[in-house]
C-alpha cells in the first residue's frame, strides 16, 4: 500500500536526513540574535531576555527539534573584531558545510552602511564555502517602528537586502520583519525550521487526509518543545457551506481571503482506523460518559449534559467562547493575556470568511506562554478546547514530538447536538487518538 511504501522510503532516508544541521546565526552586536534564540529554543519570555549578555566570539548550541533533528546552531558575536576573524583566519571553519544562514538586521541600527558591508562579506563567504545553503534575513526589532510606518520601512529595507544579495550572485533568500514582542518571531522561525524537516511533503499530504476524514476546517501541527508551526492543512468547501472558521483570530490590518469548500463522503482509512463521521460512533458511545477530552495523562474535566455525553463546564472566555485548559494535575481558565498584559489576540468569531495571515503564530505565542505557566505551577500542559458560536478548536498532545490543533466550524444541529460537541466531539477526539501511531511514522521519536 501507499503507507507501506512511504514507511520503507522513510526508513531508507532517516539515517541520512535526520542528522545534525549546521545553522549560522549572524548579525551586528545587540541586534537581538541571542534573545530570539533563547525565546524559541530555551523557553525565555521576551521580558527575561533583558538579562542576557552579549555573545562573545562564537557560541555553539545543539538544539533538538522534532526528536531526531539536531540543529548545530552557531551563534556568532557581532562585534567588528569578530567579523575580521570570521572573514580571515576562521573563514573556512565558520562558513563551511552550512545548511542554513540566518542573518539579523537591527532596524534601529545607527550605522546601516557597515551592517550591509558585513552582510555582503558573509554572502561572499557563503557562496565560496556553502553555495547550496538556504538564506533567511530577519529585519528585527520592528516593534520600535511606528505602526503606521512599519510596512513602508520594511519594504525599503527588503529592497536594500535584495540589492546586496543580487550583487554577490545570491538569487534565493527569504526576508521577514520580526519582533520578540509579537507573533512575527514565530512566523519567521516556523518558516526556517520547516526547511530543515525531511519528507515534509509526505507529512503535509497525510495531514490533509486527516483534515478531510475529520471533516475539519483546518488542522495544524506544532512542534512540542518550541510550539512552532511545522505543517497545516485546510479543507476545501464549496461556497454554499456557511460553516468554517470565520476569522479564527481577527486582525484589522492584515487579512487574507481563502476559499472554503466542502468534501462529503470521505473514505475511512482502514489501516489508521479513523472514524469518518459522528454517526459511526453513536452506537458505540450511546450512554457512555466521556473521560478527559485529551489523552490519559490529563485529568478528566467533564459534566454530563442532556445528551448523556460529557461536556466541559467552564466560565465564558473573553473571546466569547468556552475554553477548557487541561494540564496534568491542574485545570485553569485563562483570560487572553500574555506576560501579565491584556492581549489583543483574542479568539473571536468574525462575520466574514476572512483569515488573519498570522493566526497560527498568534496561537503558538499564546499557547506557549500558557504552557510555560503550567510548568511554573509544576503541572504538565496537555491540551485545551476553545469553543464559541462559530467554531470549536481542539489542541492536544499528538505524537511524541508534536501537538495538534483541529478546528471544526459550528454547523446545523444534528439530533439536537451542536456540531463540535457531543458525539461529533467524541469522534474528533477519537480520530486524534487513532491517528497518533500513524503519524509517528513520519515524525520519528528521539
Amino acid at each position: 500500500s501507499i503507507y507501506n511504501s512511504t514507511q520503507q522510503h522513510l526508513n531508507n532516508t532517516t539515517s541520512t536526513t535526520m542528522a545534525k544541521k549546521k545553522v549560522l546565526l549572524m548579525g551586528k552586536a545587540h541586534s537581538g540574535k541571542t534573545s530570539m534564540r533563547s525565546i524559541i529554543f530555551a523557553n525565555y519570555l521576551a521580558r527575561d531576555t533583558m538579562r542576557l549578555s552579549p555573545t562573545l566570539d562564537v557560541e555553539h548550541h545543539h538544539v533538538r527539534f522534532l526528536g531526531d533533528l539536531v540543529l548545530n546552531l552557531w551563534d556568532c558575536g557581532g562585534q567588528d573584531a569578530f567579523y575580521e576573524s570570521y572573514f580571515e583566519r576562521d573563514r573556512e571553519t565558520i562558513f563551511r558545510s552550512v545548511e542554513l544562514l540566518i542573518y539579523v538586521f537591527d532596524i534601529e541600527s545607527d550605522c546601516p552602511e557597515k551592517d550591509f558591508d558585513h552582510f555582503a562579506g558573509v554572502l561572499e563567504a557563503m557562496e565560496e564555502n556553502s553555495p547550496d545553503a538556504r538564506i533567511f534575513v530577519l529585519v528585527h526589532k520592528m516593534d520600535l517602528v511606528a505602526e503606521e510606518e512599519r510596512e513602508l520601512i520594511l519594504e525599503d529595507r527588503k529592497r536594500l537586502i535584495e540589492e546586496s544579495c543580487l550583487g554577490v550572485g545570491v538569487q534565493h533568500f527569504q526576508c521577514f520583519g520580526t519582533s520578540i514582542w509579537d507573533e512575527t518571531l514565530y512566523k519567521a522561525w516556523s518558516e526556517i525550521v520547516t526547511n530543515l524537516i525531511p519528507n515534509i511533503g509526505v507529512l503535509e499530504s497525510h495531514l490533509s487526509d486527516f483534515c478531510r476524514i475529520c471533516d475539519a476546517d483546518e488542522v495544524v501541527l506544532f512542534e512540542r518543545a518550541t510550539f512552532l508551526v511545522i505543517s497545516h492543512a485546510q479543507a476545501k468547501r464549496d461556497n454554499s457551506d456557511d460553516g468554517g472558521v470565520k476569522g479564527l483570530i481577527t486582525d484589522d490590518k492584515e487579512q487574507q481571503h481563502h476559499e472554503e469548500g466542502n468534501e462529503d463522503g470521505a473514505d475511512i482509512n482502514g489501516e489508521a482506523g479513523w472514524a469518518e463521521n459522528a454517526d459511526e460512533l453513536a452506537a458505540e458511545k450511546q450512554g457512555e460518559m466521556s473521560t478527559s477530552p485529551h489523552s490519559q495523562l490529563s485529568s478528566p474535566i467533564h459534566d454530563a449534559g442532556d445528551d448523556g455525553m460529557a461536556t466541559p463546564q467552564t466560565p465564558a472566555s473573553p473571546g466569547g467562547g468556552n475554553a477548557t485548559h487541561t494540564a496534568a494535575g491542574s485545570t485553569a481558565v485563562v483570560s487572553n493575556q500574555v506576560g501579565g498584559k491584556a492581549s489583543s489576540n483574542q479568539i473571536t468569531p468574525s462575520p466574514t470568511p476572512q483569515f488573519d495571515a498570522h493566526r497560527f503564530e498568534k496561537i503558538s505565542n499564546i499557547v506557549k506562554q500558557f504552557k510555560l505557566s503550567c510548568g511554573k505551577a509544576q503541572s504538565q500542559f496537555q491540551g485545551m478546547d476553545v469553543r464559541n458560536s462559530k467554531f470549536t478548536a481542539f489542541i492536544d498532545a499528538f505524537t511524541a514530538n508534536t501537538y495538534i490543533m483541529v478546528i471544526v466550524s459550528s454547523k446545523t444541529q444534528v439530533n439536537g447536538q451542536e456540531w463540535g460537541t457531543g458525539v461529533h466531539k467524541a469522534a474528533t477526539l477519537l480520530n486524534i487518538q487513532k491517528a497518533r501511531s500513524h503519524f509517528e511514522q513520519f515524525i520519528p521519536r528521539s
